[in-house]
């Protein structure tokens, strides 16, 4: 998604995109496991004020990833909204190399812009990752993986046979 400064006839702006799944596959390359279940769909609206523009953006759509407890397929649900703040290049401030920098909670939201044209991409690829679970399970009921066969629980019983432990007497005793 480009932004041209151009474009700003009025302080506000609207850009719309559907990132395909061979473009959102490239950006989840880096992740094992997952992939694309269609097209993504971002939006963003631009406010400009003087040199600073503020986008306030919203990204929807689903990907795939590995249920963390039976290894199948697991739909993971994206609808993540964020605000950054581009501010030109100009006013970046500028470190050494051995220069110990503490940054603030509000530079964490702001990136800079050089020219009159920057892409906001990178962005949303971010916001994406971000927004991809920890341990991503296919549903909430997922009963897992059989601790001694690996076969997958959720499509019945398992009819692997289990040795008895010596604990099972002492747990069928006790309670």
């Amino acid at each position: 998604m480009d932004i041209r400064i151009e474009d700003f006839i009025t302080p506000t702006l609207t850009k719309e995109e559907y990132y395909k799944p061979n473009s959102v596959d490239v950006w989840l390359n880096d992740y094992e496991g997952y992939r694309s279940a269609g097209d993504i769909h971002s939006i963003a609206h631009f406010t400009k004020t003087n040199h600073q523009i503020l986008m306030q953006a919203n990204m929807q759509g689903e990907i795939i990833g590995v249920c963390s407890r039976c290894l199948e397929d697991a739909p993971i649900h994206i609808d993540t909204n964020f605000t950054i703040i581009f501010l030109p290049d100009n006013q970046k401030r500028h470190y050494t190399e051995d220069e110990e920098v503490e940054v603030t909670s509000e530079e964490l939201d702001v990136e800079y812009y050089k020219g009159n044209k920057f892409n906001v991409d990178y962005l949303f690829r971010e916001e994406l990752i971000l927004s991809i679970p920890y341990s991503p399970i296919c549903r909430d009921d997922c009963k897992g993986l059989c601790p001694e066969c690996g076969g997958n629980l959720n499509r019945g019983e398992c009819i692997c046979k289990k040795e008895k432990s010596l604990f099972n007497n002492i747990k069928v005793n006790l309670f």
